[in-house]
């Protein structure tokens, strides 16, 4: 028979994650207040704009500032296969670079940000193959905050401009709505 102490260390931890289910929609409600009392989640409108510098479409979503802080590393992808990200990054003010490899093919990744990254600021994102071929692609993004998120939406949030709440960038598409 084992020790009453020894039985009490295993069942700790399973007791521990059985309490922590107990009341876990209040302690969610509780940190999701606390967090948006430490840092406000703003609506910010992302444009991706056209050759010419023109919106050619936009969206709005709702961020804190740890997801702001996301949209200068963006990562590539090309039909739903990500560019993987090799160790080999750097990372500065306005400046994002890493390398990375899709089906075999090594590729580096650029992303210089400009402007007030915390009012109005563009990413410049560059995804150029490293074989000398032209393989690769270039898109810059505008952000420009617009104020306090809408009522009802959480941090990660959503939609074309002028349309309801629809995904969350972070968890999916809703169902339901």
């Amino acid at each position: 028979m084992t020790n009453p102490l020894v039985r009490a260390r295993w069942l700790a931890p399973a007791l521990l994650l059985a309490l922590a289910g107990c009341g876990a929609p209040h302690t969610e409600s509780r940190l999701a207040t606390h967090q948006a009392q430490v840092d406000p989640p703003m609506l910010w409108r992302v444009e991706a704009l056209d050759a010419a510098g023109n919106p050619s479409a936009a969206l709005t979503v709702c961020a804190d500032s740890t997801l702001r802080e996301g949209f200068a590393r963006a990562t590539a992808e090309v039909a739903g296969m990500p560019c993987v990200p090799m160790k080999d990054r750097v990372e500065k003010d306005g400046l994002f670079a890493v390398r990375c490899e899709l089906n075999g093919q090594r590729f580096g990744l650029t992303v210089n940000r400009s402007g007030d990254p915390e009012r109005d600021f563009q990413i410049d994102f560059a995804l150029k193959a490293l074989d000398g071929t032209d393989a690769g692609a270039r898109q810059v993004r505008r952000f420009r905050r617009i104020g306090p998120c809408p009522a009802g939406w959480g941090i990660g949030d959503q939609a074309k401009v002028s349309e309801p709440r629809g995904v969350n960038a972070l968890a999916g598409a809703w169902s339901g709505e």
